[in-house]
């Protein structure tokens, strides 16, 4: 369960997303990641959800709510900005259970994962 100050914070980064998506100011990372025990790439996972196109996307992720949000965390990648927040989402999407994974950085907003989980 969030605290009240994670769930301001998620309110103002989805109101953040709500300025930066309609100005092209967002970023999917392309992966391969292990998603429920299989290697998948970041274009196998949204087919595997029945997305098509990649601006569906951000459509799915400006319909997020602060109730969708499972967790704000630090990013503890190393490759990465390790200072910045991470906010991570699950959503059902075409009737699967879909783990999201943004952050923002500078340059807009980025989707760290977008995949469907157990």
């Amino acid at each position: 369960m969030l605290s009240q100050l994670d769930k301001n914070s998620v309110k103002s980064f989805l109101t953040l997303c709500q300025k930066e998506i309609p100005k092209g100011n967002c970023y999917l990372v392309p992966r391969t990641l292990k998603v429920n025990g299989h290697l998948m790439t970041t274009k196998q996972a949204l087919l595997d959800l029945g997305i098509l196109d990649v601006k569906l996307v951000w459509k799915y992720i400006l319909e997020l709510k602060v109730e969708d949000c499972v967790k704000v965390d630090f990013d503890y990648d190393t490759r990465r900005d390790t200072n910045s927040e991470v906010y991570v989402f699950k959503k059902v999407i075409n009737g699967k259970l879909t783990y999201i994974k943004l952050t923002l950085r500078p340059n807009g907003i980025i989707c760290l994962s977008f995949h469907h989980t157990s």
